[in-house]
Protein backbone atom coordinates (compact mmCIF):
# COMPACT_ATOMS: atom_id res chain seq x y z
CA UNK A 1 0.00 0.00 0.00
CA UNK A 2 1.23 3.59 -0.88
CA UNK A 3 2.82 4.91 2.50
CA UNK A 4 3.36 1.99 4.01
CA UNK A 5 6.76 0.40 5.04
CA UNK A 6 7.53 -2.68 4.09
CA UNK A 7 5.73 -4.59 6.43
CA UNK A 8 2.17 -3.83 6.90
CA UNK A 9 0.96 -2.00 10.13
CA UNK A 10 -1.05 -4.14 12.51
CA UNK A 11 0.81 -7.37 11.47
CA UNK A 12 0.11 -9.74 14.33
CA UNK A 13 1.77 -13.25 14.90
CA UNK A 14 0.35 -15.35 17.89
CA UNK A 15 2.76 -17.67 19.58
CA UNK A 16 1.48 -20.71 21.60
CA UNK A 17 2.20 -20.05 25.44
CA UNK A 18 3.82 -23.53 25.47
CA UNK A 19 6.17 -22.39 22.41
CA UNK A 20 8.20 -19.38 23.84
CA UNK A 21 9.70 -18.64 27.28
CA UNK A 22 11.38 -15.77 28.72
CA UNK A 23 14.87 -16.04 30.27
CA UNK A 24 15.67 -12.89 32.59
CA UNK A 25 19.27 -12.46 33.43
CA UNK A 26 20.31 -9.56 35.81
CA UNK A 27 16.84 -8.93 36.98
CA UNK A 28 16.57 -6.08 34.19
CA UNK A 29 16.96 -7.76 30.95
CA UNK A 30 16.80 -10.94 29.29
CA UNK A 31 15.67 -12.87 26.49
CA UNK A 32 12.69 -13.68 24.99
CA UNK A 33 12.95 -17.63 23.40
CA UNK A 34 10.96 -18.71 20.67
CA UNK A 35 11.49 -22.51 20.20
CA UNK A 36 10.04 -23.30 16.68
CA UNK A 37 12.13 -20.25 14.40
CA UNK A 38 15.07 -20.91 17.26
CA UNK A 39 15.45 -17.71 17.82
CA UNK A 40 16.59 -15.16 21.64
CA UNK A 41 15.54 -12.05 21.13
CA UNK A 42 17.05 -9.36 23.83
CA UNK A 43 14.47 -7.63 26.18
CA UNK A 44 15.41 -4.58 28.60
CA UNK A 45 13.41 -3.45 31.80
CA UNK A 46 11.82 -5.35 34.95
CA UNK A 47 9.10 -8.09 34.90
CA UNK A 48 7.04 -6.64 37.39
CA UNK A 49 4.19 -10.03 37.57
CA UNK A 50 5.22 -13.70 38.20
CA UNK A 51 2.42 -16.07 36.69
CA UNK A 52 1.19 -18.35 34.13
CA UNK A 53 2.40 -17.19 30.42
CA UNK A 54 -0.37 -16.72 28.12
CA UNK A 55 -0.70 -16.74 24.48
CA UNK A 56 2.39 -14.24 22.82
CA UNK A 57 1.16 -11.21 21.25
CA UNK A 58 3.96 -9.96 18.49
CA UNK A 59 2.91 -7.22 16.66
CA UNK A 60 4.20 -4.45 14.41
CA UNK A 61 3.59 -1.08 15.32
CA UNK A 62 4.83 2.36 14.33
CA UNK A 63 7.65 0.50 12.58
CA UNK A 64 8.72 -1.58 15.12
CA UNK A 65 7.98 -4.76 16.29
CA UNK A 66 6.49 -5.35 20.07
CA UNK A 67 5.95 -8.56 21.95
CA UNK A 68 2.91 -8.87 24.43
CA UNK A 69 3.11 -11.43 27.15
CA UNK A 70 -0.09 -11.94 28.98
CA UNK A 71 0.32 -13.36 32.44
CA UNK A 72 -1.88 -15.25 35.00
CA UNK A 73 -1.03 -13.38 37.96
CA UNK A 74 -0.35 -15.82 40.84
CA UNK A 75 -1.26 -18.68 39.08
CA UNK A 76 1.68 -21.79 38.47
CA UNK A 77 2.59 -22.98 35.06
CA UNK A 78 1.15 -26.54 33.47
CA UNK A 79 3.22 -29.83 34.34
CA UNK A 80 3.51 -30.08 30.61
CA UNK A 81 5.35 -26.79 30.40
CA UNK A 82 7.26 -26.16 33.51
CA UNK A 83 9.12 -22.86 31.33
CA UNK A 84 5.59 -21.54 31.01
CA UNK A 85 6.21 -19.66 33.50
CA UNK A 86 6.85 -15.66 33.98
CA UNK A 87 9.92 -14.92 36.65
CA UNK A 88 8.33 -11.13 38.09
CA UNK A 89 8.98 -9.26 41.01
CA UNK A 90 5.28 -9.62 42.57
CA UNK A 91 3.28 -12.98 42.67
CA UNK A 92 -0.02 -11.00 43.73
CA UNK A 93 -1.96 -8.36 42.40
CA UNK A 94 -2.34 -6.33 45.59
CA UNK A 95 1.04 -6.09 47.13
CA UNK A 96 0.23 -3.64 49.42
CA UNK A 97 -2.91 -3.24 52.48
CA UNK A 98 -5.14 0.05 53.23
CA UNK A 99 -3.43 2.15 56.02
CA UNK A 100 -7.42 3.38 57.23
CA UNK A 101 -10.63 4.05 55.85
CA UNK A 102 -10.60 7.53 54.98
CA UNK A 103 -11.99 8.22 51.37
CA UNK A 104 -10.90 10.61 48.30
CA UNK A 105 -12.89 12.12 45.39
CA UNK A 106 -11.17 13.05 42.24
CA UNK A 107 -12.64 14.80 39.22
CA UNK A 108 -10.62 14.45 36.12
CA UNK A 109 -9.20 16.53 33.68
CA UNK A 110 -6.33 18.08 31.85
CA UNK A 111 -5.64 21.47 32.88
CA UNK A 112 -5.52 19.85 36.41
CA UNK A 113 -5.01 16.13 35.38
CA UNK A 114 -6.30 14.96 39.43
CA UNK A 115 -8.29 17.48 41.57
CA UNK A 116 -8.26 15.57 44.53
CA UNK A 117 -10.19 16.30 48.22
CA UNK A 118 -10.65 14.06 51.07
CA UNK A 119 -13.69 13.78 53.51
CA UNK A 120 -11.37 13.38 56.84
CA UNK A 121 -9.03 16.65 56.18
CA UNK A 122 -9.51 19.93 55.04
CA UNK A 123 -6.07 19.05 52.63
CA UNK A 124 -6.64 18.47 48.68
CA UNK A 125 -4.32 17.57 45.69
CA UNK A 126 -3.99 19.57 42.32
CA UNK A 127 -1.87 17.64 39.42
CA UNK A 128 -1.43 20.20 36.69
CA UNK A 129 -1.52 18.47 33.13
CA UNK A 130 -0.06 21.78 31.26
CA UNK A 131 2.84 19.36 30.51
CA UNK A 132 0.84 16.92 29.31
CA UNK A 133 -0.15 19.56 26.80
CA UNK A 134 2.78 20.60 25.95
CA UNK A 135 4.27 17.80 25.11
CA UNK A 136 1.45 16.61 22.77
CA UNK A 137 1.62 19.96 20.67
CA UNK A 138 5.51 19.28 20.51
CA UNK A 139 4.68 16.20 18.98
CA UNK A 140 2.31 17.46 17.02
CA UNK A 141 4.60 19.48 15.10
CA UNK A 142 7.04 17.16 14.52
CA UNK A 143 4.57 14.30 13.00
CA UNK A 144 2.80 17.29 10.51
CA UNK A 145 6.14 18.54 9.76
CA UNK A 146 7.80 15.29 8.50
CA UNK A 147 4.12 14.09 6.99
CA UNK A 148 4.60 17.21 4.82
CA UNK A 149 8.15 16.39 3.70
CA UNK A 150 6.99 13.04 2.97
CA UNK A 151 4.40 14.15 0.95
CA UNK A 152 6.53 16.90 -1.31
CA UNK A 153 9.26 14.50 -2.12
CA UNK A 154 7.17 11.35 -3.19
CA UNK A 155 4.47 13.25 -5.66
CA UNK A 156 7.57 15.10 -7.20
CA UNK A 157 8.98 11.40 -7.46
CA UNK A 158 12.17 11.48 -4.63
CA UNK A 159 12.71 8.18 -3.60
CA UNK A 160 14.14 9.99 -0.30
CA UNK A 161 10.30 10.55 0.69
CA UNK A 162 10.57 6.96 2.60
CA UNK A 163 13.13 8.35 5.17
CA UNK A 164 10.99 11.02 5.96
CA UNK A 165 8.06 8.50 6.41
CA UNK A 166 10.29 6.44 8.63
CA UNK A 167 10.75 9.95 10.87
CA UNK A 168 6.77 10.33 10.51
CA UNK A 169 6.27 7.13 12.38
CA UNK A 170 8.88 7.49 14.73
CA UNK A 171 7.60 10.69 15.90
CA UNK A 172 3.79 9.27 16.15
CA UNK A 173 5.29 6.49 18.09
CA UNK A 174 7.17 8.96 20.80
CA UNK A 175 4.33 11.38 20.36
CA UNK A 176 2.23 8.36 22.09
CA UNK A 177 4.62 6.90 24.20
CA UNK A 178 5.45 10.13 26.19
CA UNK A 179 1.71 11.01 26.40
CA UNK A 180 1.33 7.18 28.15
CA UNK A 181 4.48 8.10 30.33
CA UNK A 182 3.62 11.22 31.48
CA UNK A 183 0.00 9.85 32.34
CA UNK A 184 1.22 6.47 34.46
CA UNK A 185 4.01 8.50 36.01
CA UNK A 186 0.66 10.66 37.76
CA UNK A 187 -1.09 7.83 38.30
CA UNK A 188 1.67 5.77 40.06
CA UNK A 189 2.36 8.74 42.19
CA UNK A 190 -1.32 9.46 42.81
CA UNK A 191 -1.88 6.24 43.90
CA UNK A 192 0.90 5.97 46.26
CA UNK A 193 0.30 9.21 48.18
CA UNK A 194 -3.77 8.01 48.91
CA UNK A 195 -2.08 5.07 50.39
CA UNK A 196 -0.02 6.63 52.37
CA UNK A 197 -3.07 9.33 53.41
CA UNK A 198 -4.97 5.76 54.34
CA UNK A 199 -7.41 5.79 51.91
CA UNK A 200 -9.68 2.63 51.03
CA UNK A 201 -11.67 3.81 48.73
CA UNK A 202 -11.64 6.21 45.57
CA UNK A 203 -14.87 8.30 43.55
CA UNK A 204 -14.33 9.52 40.26
CA UNK A 205 -16.15 11.28 38.63
CA UNK A 206 -17.21 9.77 34.74
CA UNK A 207 -18.15 12.86 32.39
CA UNK A 208 -21.65 12.23 30.77
CA UNK A 209 -20.28 13.51 27.24
CA UNK A 210 -17.60 10.45 26.59
CA UNK A 211 -20.56 8.38 25.67
CA UNK A 212 -21.71 10.89 23.49
CA UNK A 213 -20.33 10.67 19.40
CA UNK A 214 -18.77 14.56 20.29
CA UNK A 215 -15.39 13.15 19.59
CA UNK A 216 -12.43 15.57 19.15
CA UNK A 217 -8.70 16.33 19.25
CA UNK A 218 -9.03 17.14 22.87
CA UNK A 219 -11.18 14.21 24.27
CA UNK A 220 -9.37 11.78 21.92
CA UNK A 221 -6.02 12.51 20.74
CA UNK A 222 -4.66 14.40 24.45
CA UNK A 223 -7.04 13.67 27.15
CA UNK A 224 -7.38 9.78 27.32
CA UNK A 225 -10.29 9.33 30.16
CA UNK A 226 -10.71 5.73 29.77
CA UNK A 227 -7.03 4.92 29.78
CA UNK A 228 -6.39 6.68 32.92
CA UNK A 229 -9.23 5.69 35.07
CA UNK A 230 -8.38 2.02 33.46
CA UNK A 231 -4.71 2.47 34.71
CA UNK A 232 -5.65 4.11 38.13
CA UNK A 233 -7.86 0.91 38.69
CA UNK A 234 -4.94 -1.65 38.04
CA UNK A 235 -2.49 0.47 40.28
CA UNK A 236 -4.87 1.19 43.06
CA UNK A 237 -5.82 -2.63 43.17
CA UNK A 238 -2.10 -2.81 44.06
CA UNK A 239 -2.81 -0.75 47.16
CA UNK A 240 -5.96 -2.49 47.99
CA UNK A 241 -8.08 0.83 47.61
CA UNK A 242 -11.54 0.60 45.84
CA UNK A 243 -12.46 2.14 42.66
CA UNK A 244 -15.90 3.91 41.83
CA UNK A 245 -17.24 5.66 39.12
CA UNK A 246 -19.68 8.60 39.52
CA UNK A 247 -21.82 10.19 36.82
CA UNK A 248 -20.14 13.82 37.18
CA UNK A 249 -23.04 15.71 35.18
CA UNK A 250 -23.86 19.41 36.82
CA UNK A 251 -21.10 19.04 39.08
CA UNK A 252 -19.00 21.93 37.49
CA UNK A 253 -21.93 24.31 37.88
CA UNK A 254 -23.34 23.25 41.03
CA UNK A 255 -21.53 25.16 43.68
CA UNK A 256 -20.24 22.77 46.36
CA UNK A 257 -20.74 25.57 48.88
CA UNK A 258 -24.36 26.41 48.79
CA UNK A 259 -26.12 23.57 46.57
CA UNK A 260 -26.96 25.73 44.34
CA UNK A 261 -26.41 26.17 40.35
CA UNK A 262 -24.86 29.11 39.49
CA UNK A 263 -24.47 29.59 35.68
CA UNK A 264 -21.67 31.90 36.18
CA UNK A 265 -19.95 30.59 38.96
CA UNK A 266 -17.06 29.56 37.25
CA UNK A 267 -15.94 32.90 36.31
CA UNK A 268 -12.36 32.21 34.88
CA UNK A 269 -10.27 29.26 34.36
CA UNK A 270 -9.56 27.68 37.72
CA UNK A 271 -11.99 30.02 39.73
CA UNK A 272 -15.15 29.20 41.03
CA UNK A 273 -17.17 32.22 43.24
CA UNK A 274 -20.56 31.50 45.04
CA UNK A 275 -22.76 34.39 44.34
CA UNK A 276 -24.26 33.55 47.87
CA UNK A 277 -21.91 33.38 50.02
CA UNK A 278 -18.61 34.82 48.16
CA UNK A 279 -16.21 32.26 48.92
CA UNK A 280 -13.84 31.45 45.94
CA UNK A 281 -13.01 27.78 45.20
CA UNK A 282 -10.83 25.99 42.66
CA UNK A 283 -13.35 25.02 39.78
CA UNK A 284 -12.15 21.22 40.25
CA UNK A 285 -12.06 21.06 43.70
CA UNK A 286 -15.82 22.01 43.45
CA UNK A 287 -16.26 19.58 41.41
CA UNK A 288 -14.49 17.28 43.29
CA UNK A 289 -16.59 18.38 46.42
CA UNK A 290 -19.69 17.67 44.42
CA UNK A 291 -18.33 14.59 43.42
CA UNK A 292 -18.17 13.47 47.07
CA UNK A 293 -21.63 14.76 47.81
CA UNK A 294 -23.34 13.07 44.95
CA UNK A 295 -22.05 9.53 46.90
CA UNK A 296 -23.64 11.30 50.56
CA UNK A 297 -19.88 12.61 51.78
CA UNK A 298 -19.61 15.94 53.15
CA UNK A 299 -16.16 16.98 52.53
CA UNK A 300 -14.52 20.25 54.38
CA UNK A 301 -13.65 23.34 52.02
CA UNK A 302 -9.97 22.75 50.97
CA UNK A 303 -7.83 24.84 53.35
CA UNK A 304 -4.15 23.60 52.24
CA UNK A 305 -3.61 22.97 48.33
CA UNK A 306 -0.92 20.60 47.46
CA UNK A 307 -0.14 21.34 44.00
CA UNK A 308 2.09 18.84 41.37
CA UNK A 309 3.74 19.60 38.29
CA UNK A 310 4.18 15.98 35.82
CA UNK A 311 7.30 16.28 34.18
CA UNK A 312 9.81 13.77 32.53
CA UNK A 313 11.49 12.27 35.80
CA UNK A 314 8.80 12.40 38.52
CA UNK A 315 5.78 14.39 39.50
CA UNK A 316 7.64 17.67 41.37
CA UNK A 317 5.86 19.80 43.89
CA UNK A 318 4.74 23.48 43.12
CA UNK A 319 3.78 24.07 46.50
CA UNK A 320 6.66 25.46 48.46
CA UNK A 321 8.02 23.82 51.77
CA UNK A 322 5.85 24.13 54.65
CA UNK A 323 8.89 27.62 56.08
CA UNK A 324 10.09 28.04 52.86
CA UNK A 325 9.50 31.29 50.70
CA UNK A 326 9.91 32.20 47.14
CA UNK A 327 12.35 34.85 47.16
CA UNK A 328 13.20 37.26 44.19
CA UNK A 329 16.98 36.04 43.20
CA UNK A 330 19.52 38.59 44.50
CA UNK A 331 22.22 39.99 41.74
CA UNK A 332 25.53 39.81 42.81
CA UNK A 333 27.28 43.21 42.23
CA UNK A 334 30.45 42.18 41.72
CA UNK A 335 29.73 39.78 38.87
CA UNK A 336 31.08 41.16 35.44
CA UNK A 337 27.36 41.80 34.33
Amino acid sequence: MEGQTPREEGTKVLVRNDRYYLEPINGGEGYLVLKDWNLRIKYAGRIKWAGKQGTLVIRFEDGRWFAYVPVSVGEKPARSNPRGYVKGIYEKIQIEKPKGGNKAFIDVGLNNLFAVVFNHSDTAILIKGSTIKAEYYYWKREVGTYQAIRDWLRNRGFKTWRKYHAYYLHAEYKQHERLRHYYRTAIRFLAKTLWQMSIDEVFVGYPYMVNKSNSNEYNVNIWWFNKIVNWLGDVLEEYGIRLNMVNEYGTSRQCSICSMKHENGRVMRGLYICPVTGIKINADLNAARNIAKRVGYEVPIPKKILSYIVTTNGVKPLTPMEGVTIETPKINPTSPR
